[in-house]
């Protein structure tokens, strides 16, 4: 069941800082794009489950090239079984469906103080940061029937991307994001792999509405 009052504290405290954003000349922008997932722990490997992800942002400049991030988004998470771990490897046929609340605060650097025949990269930006991340609901089948896990509501996970701003207002992006917590904990854990942790790609289009991206 998602937890209703928890989004909805999440959604005030973004609308909040967006408000605030605009009177302190803060950039400001939205969100959406694709995920690609899977989950280190599993036995079940590769990037299969795909899902979406969606939300906004706020951006502070603190220097010519760093800037602070806050995002505020929904992500689909999980991971799915391959058709060549069913056939060839005998694995049952598995799905898990996950939905978070991240919360990215992120440490940005663009490029500008480096240039290729006299032209700036500030078009280009790095991303890295940590995202707190809340599960909101899950679902998980194994041969098409019900299965229950018990997973952690909360987790840390660790970003780091790169940002390309190809007009002034729009932009892509391309992350990859790591659990520095388990988002499952075995009942009997012994070493590293009795935990579990999403490692997910995500592309992402983003447009910057109160200033330019560059």
């Amino acid at each position: 069941m998602i937890k209703k009052p928890l989004l909805l504290l999440m959604l005030f405290a973004m609308l909040t800082a967006t408000k605030s954003a605009w009177a302190q000349s803060f950039n400001a922008g939205l969100i959406a794009g694709a995920t690609f997932s899977q989950v280190d722990g599993d036995r079940y490997y590769g990037f299969h489950k795909a899902g979406l992800t969606a939300g906004g942002y706020v951006n502070l400049p603190v220097s010519n090239h760093f800037a602070a991030q806050m995002e505020l988004k929904y992500t689909q998470m999980g991971a799915h079984s391959s058709v060549k771990e069913v056939v060839e490897y005998g694995y049952h046929e598995y799905d898990l469906r996950l939905h978070y609340a991240e919360i990215p605060l992120m440490l940005n650097y663009d490029l500008g103080y480096f240039n290729i025949n006299g032209k700036s990269l500030d078009f280009l930006t790095l991303e890295a940061g940590l995202s707190l991340d809340f599960l909101l609901k899950h679902r998980g089948e194994i041969d098409s029937s019900n299965a229950l896990w018990k997973l952690n509501f909360f987790s840390v996970t660790g970003n780091f991307g790169l940002h390309f701003a190809f007009t002034d207002h729009w932009g892509l992006g391309a992350r990859m994001m790591y659990s520095l917590t388990p988002m499952q904990t075995n009942p009997t854990p012994q070493y590293w792999l009795d935990h579990s942790y999403n490692k997910v790609i995500q592309f992402t289009l983003t447009y910057n509405i109160n200033s330019p991206l560059r």
